[in-house]
C-alpha cells in the first residue's frame, strides 16, 4: 500500500463543508502507480496546495484493493505496454466501448475498492477527494451516485483523449488539460467540465526555468547550430524508440538524444543502434534521467509516443511536441486528440518525420501557432481551484486566486463556444468522428 501527505487531515461533509471545519482541510488523491505520471502529478498538486494551506494525503490504488490485486493490475498494464500492446489495444477498445459510469467485463475491481475507501474516507475526513486515475474515479463515482460517499469527488484527467472511464455522472467535476475535452466529457454526461491545464513541476515552467539553454546544451556537448531532437517513451521506456531514434538519426540534419527510463533492454538496444554508423556523430542515449528538465532545456523538438506528462513537461518549457509511432491504446487516442487541438503534431511516416522536425526546430510560423496553443494551457493553476473548492467545501465555487488576479474565467464551468481568453473555440471531434479516424 501506499499512502504520502503534506499535513494533517479535515474534515469531510455533504458537498458543502460547515466553515468552522476548514482552518485546514484536507484533499484526498487517488492515483495509481502506472508510470512516473501520475504519481508526479499527485506530488506537485500537494506541493502547490501546501501554499494554499490546504493539506493532502495520497493513495495509490493498491492501497483500495485486496492485497496483491494493486500489483497485480499494475503488473498487467506494464506487461500489455511494453510486450503485449496488440493486448492493451483490445483492452483499450472495449475501455472506450463502455458506458460512461460501467466498468469493462475485465476490470470489475470497483467493487473490491469501496469498502476500503469507506474506511479511509471515515478515519481522515478529507474536504475534497481528487483521482488522477480513471479506475480511482469510478470507484468515487459510483459511490458517490449511490450516496454511499458524502465527499465532493473531482476527477484530474491526464489524458488527452477523455475514454469512458475517465468520466463518471457521480463525479462532481471533471478538471480538463484543454478546452477541446469539454465536448467529450459532455458528450460522456459527465457533470461540470473545468478547464485548469496540466500539472508539472515547477523546473519546467519557462519563466523560472531550472537550466537555461546555453548551459543545459554544453552539457550535452551541442555545437551551436545543432537541431537537437529529444526522443523519450515515459519512464518505461515504451514503444519502438530504436526505430524512431533510426529514422531521426539517418537523416544526418538532428542530434538525437534518447531516454530509455529504467527500460535497460532498450537502453541496450537504442545503444546498439547508435553503434550502427561508426565515425559518424548520431545522438546521445540515456539511460535514466532524473533531469528531465536540462535535456529539455537543451532540445529544440521533443518527440514522444504516449501523450503523457512528458509531453506536457515539453509544452511548459516551451519545446514543440512531436508524437511519432505512439503505442497503442491511450497512445494512440492521445496523439490524434494533441494534433487536432493544435498543440502537437503527428507524422505517420519518416520522410512526415523529417519534415516535421525540421520545421519545428526553426523560428518557423508551424513553430509558432503550436506554442501559441501549447502555452495557453497553462493560463490556470489547477491547484487554485482544488484549493477553492477544499477551503469552500463548494464544487464550483467562483476562483479568486489566479495569477492575474480576480476570477479565473478558465476555471469556471465551461460556458460553451469560447475559450478561456472570450474568443471562439475550435470545434472538437465528436465520439463517432473519433471511431472513425
Amino acid at each position: 500500500m501506499t499512502f504520502s501527505s503534506n499535513g494533517g487531515p479535515g474534515n469531510g461533509g455533504e458537498g458543502r463543508l460547515a466553515k468552522a471545519d476548514l482552518a485546514r482541510p484536507l484533499v484526498l488523491v487517488l492515483g495509481a502507480d502506472m508510470g512516473a505520471g501520475h504519481r508526479k502529478v499527485g506530488c506537485e498538486l500537494a506541493r502547490r496546495l501546501a501554499r494554499h494551506g490546504v493539506a493532502t494525503k495520497s493513495v495509490e490504488i493498491d492501497a483500495l484493493l485486496p492485497p496483491g490485486w494493486g500489483r497485480g493490475l499494475t503488473g498487467l498494464y506494464k506487461f500489455m505496454a511494453c510486450r503485449a500492446q496488440w493486448l492493451y489495444e483490445a483492452t483499450f477498445s472495449l475501455q472506450m466501448r463502455s458506458r460512461p459510469g460501467s466498468t469493462p467485463v475485465l476490470f470489475p475491481l470497483d467493487v473490491l475498492a469501496e469498502r476500503r475507501l469507506a474506511r479511509l474516507v471515515s478515519r481522515e475526513r478529507p474536504a475534497l477527494i481528487v483521482s488522477t486515475f480513471h479506475l480511482s474515479s469510478q470507484v468515487a463515482g459510483r459511490m458517490r451516485q449511490a450516496g454511499t460517499l458524502g465527499v465532493p469527488v473531482a476527477t484530474f484527467v491526464l489524458d488527452f483523449y477523455v475514454h469512458g472511464m475517465w468520466v463518471h455522472g457521480g463525479v462532481d467535476a471533471h478538471l480538463l488539460l484543454h478546452r477541446s475535452q469539454v465536448v467529450q466529457v459532455e458528450e460522456r454526461g459527465g457533470r461540470r467540465p473545468v478547464v485548469c491545464g496540466p500539472v508539472v513541476g515547477a523546473e519546467f515552467g519557462s519563466r523560472s526555468p531550472g537550466w537555461d539553454r546555453e548551459a543545459a546544451r554544453r552539457s550535452l556537448g551541442l555545437g551551436d547550430e545543432e537541431r537537437c531532437v529529444l526522443v523519450v517513451g515515459g519512464s518505461w521506456g515504451v514503444g519502438d524508440l530504436p526505430a524512431t531514434y533510426r529514422a531521426i538519426a539517418v537523416d544526418g540534419r538532428f542530434f538525437p538524444v534518447a531516454v530509455a527510463g529504467h527500460n535497460r533492454d532498450l537502453e541496450s538496444t537504442l545503444r546498439d543502434t547508435q553503434r550502427a554508423w561508426p565515425g559518424r556523430r548520431q545522438g546521445k542515449v540515456i539511460g535514466w534521467a532524473d533531469d528531465m528538465d536540462r535535456l529539455m532545456a537543451a532540445a529544440d523538438v521533443v518527440v514522444e509516443n504516449a501523450g503523457g506528462l512528458t509531453a506536457m513537461e515539453a509544452m511548459a518549457r516551451g519545446v514543440p511536441v512531436v508524437t511519432y509511432a505512439p503505442i497503442a491504446g491511450h497512445g494512440r487516442a492521445n496523439a490524434r486528440a494533441m494534433a487536432a487541438a493544435g498543440v502537437s503534431v503527428y507524422p505517420s511516416t519518416p520522410a512526415e518525420l523529417a519534415v516535421s522536425l525540421y520545421e519545428l526546430s526553426a523560428a518557423s510560423p508551424r513553430r509558432q501557432r503550436l506554442m501559441v496553443e501549447a502555452s495557453s494551457m497553462f493560463s490556470c493553476d489547477a491547484a487554485d481551484v482544488i484549493a477553492a473548492w477544499a477551503l469552500s467545501g463548494d464544487v464550483g465555487a467562483p476562483i479568486t486566486t489566479g495569477r492575474a488576479g480576480g476570477r479565473l474565467a478558465a476555471a469556471q464551468p465551461w460556458p460553451g463556444g469560447t475559450n478561456a481568453g472570450g474568443s471562439p473555440a475550435e470545434a472538437p471531434l465528436t465520439e463517432s468522428q473519433w471511431q472513425a479516424t
